[in-house]
């Protein structure tokens, strides 16, 4: 009898010691997976406190997310206004012939030809010219345009939108002139009533390339001077791409963002066109003032090259915004030499957590961040040079190895105005 009580004491003991261990190593298991420490993608001995990070937040592998994921819409219909002089679309212009014979300028091309070009040159006797001192072969055809109250108009027609063109220049001064002459041209096609802004980054000197701050300090004017402007149509575009055939009209769709970089072959390369992965939104993006201000724009945060376009397509997820496309037949560019920038290391960690920042790190918070150094306006380009660090709080050399201040002083804002929200809902509930 009693060596029966042994034998089940014994089992029961067995049950209850693997039960524990069972227990145990789910429980520490659980623990690893899950631990919040390490969710925002640094090290344990961040400076950036846990308790900051929001519970909700995308988390991501980041590289195998961006090649598998479309931003695409999945079912859409382009806007099709109907024909209208008051309200012309570009679709409906008379000047529109397919390819668009683009023209790669000499290195001695100046800003002042360009504008003489358009200004004296290019008049109604002339629908191609040969021969110039800055180029040859132009075949640019004489469409009849006005300039008036900064804003270039096509004569006898009400253009449906106006549109500035901004583009983000740093160090690449003969892809911008190349840029003026060709797009001036290419607007025209469409009938677009237009501007053509460059944001250009002077300060601080040799520092890498901010674009997300330049956009955002190029949009803030624009928004400054918008009982001037009346701007309705934004183009956020490389200044390296050349658009190739006039059918990728350059105006904005009332539902959705538009991208319309499909395709980009390098001048004189044999390699002919690459296309890039669906996630992409860089080269032209096409949008709305509410749509850049609903995701809150670009982040500031990403110094160098690479990273800020996909922090931008993250935020449109966040928002629940997908992009429209045309057909890869008519979205198609040149891209014009230049030499390489300098890569944001930092990228892939900041991307990891692009939804947390959205509300905190973006358009909103450009103002004390930048300054306009000098501003040259000519009838063919308003030319914004910008210091992008007008606060010296975030760029301390051409490293990104400090890059934790940037995290620090982020998540900072970032408590700091979770708290006043908190605060402000809180304060509704009592009211009412």
């Amino acid at each position: 009898m009693r060596k029966i009580h042994c034998c089940r004491f014994s089992i029961l003991f067995r049950i209850l010691l693997i039960s524990f261990i069972i227990l145990t190593t789910f429980t520490f298991i659980k623990q690893e997976i899950f631990k919040p420490n390490n969710c925002h993608g640094l090290e344990q001995d961040s400076s950036v406190p846990s308790s900051s990070i929001p519970s909700r937040y995308l988390l991501i592998p980041y590289r195998e997310f961006a090649y598998r994921t479309s931003i695409s819409c999945n079912a859409y219909k382009f806007d099709e206004p109907n024909k209208d002089l008051s309200r012309l679309h570009p679709k409906y212009s008379q000047y529109l012939r397919g390819e668009f014979p683009y023209v790669i300028p000499y290195t001695n091309i100046t800003y002042e030809d360009v504008e003489n070009f358009y200004k004296r040159k290019l008049n109604k006797n002339q629908r191609a010219m040969r021969q110039i001192s800055f180029a040859s072969d132009i075949q640019f055809e004489n469409i009849p345009y006005k300039y008036e109250n900064g804003m270039w108009s096509p004569i006898g027609v009400t253009s449906a939108q106006r549109t500035v063109i901004l583009v983000p220049l740093q160090g690449r001064d003969y892809n911008a002139k190349a840029f003026l002459l060709n797009m001036h041209a290419f607007a025209r096609r469409q009938l677009l009533t237009y501007l053509i802004v460059i944001i250009e980054q002077v300060y601080p000197i040799n520092s890498r390339f901010n674009k997300g701050r330049l956009y955002n300090a190029g949009i803030r004017y624009i928004q400054e001077n918008q009982e001037k402007l009346n701007i309705t149509c934004f183009i956020l575009h490389d200044v390296d791409l050349i658009p190739e055939n006039d059918g990728n009209f350059y105006s904005c769709d009332s539902k959705h963002p538009k991208h319309t970089t499909l395709r980009i072959r390098k001048l004189n390369s044999t390699r002919g066109y690459s296309r890039f992965y669906e996630f992409l939104i860089g080269g032209a993006l096409v949008l709305t003032f509410d749509m850049y201000r609903r995701v809150n724009g670009f982040s500031n945060l990403f110094w160098g090259w690479g990273g800020e376009d996909d922090d931008l397509a993250l935020r449109f997820i966040q928002r629940r915004m997908c992009v429209v496309r045309p057909s890869s037949d008519l979205a198609h560019y040149i891209a014009l030499p230049h030499p390489g920038g300098q890569s944001n290391n930092a990228r892939f960690k900041l991307l990891t957590w692009s939804t947390v920042r959205l509300d905190t790190d973006g358009y909103n918070q450009i103002g004390s961040m930048t300054r306009i150094v000098h501003i040259i306006s000519t009838s063919t380009v308003l030319h914004l040079k910008i210091d992008v660090d007008a606060n010296h709080l975030y760029y301390k050399s051409a490293s990104i190895g400090n890059s934790q201040l940037i995290y620090k002083k982020t998540y900072a804002d970032l408590t700091t105005t979770r708290e006043l929200v908190t605060r402000s809902v809180a304060k509704k509930s009592t009211s009412m």
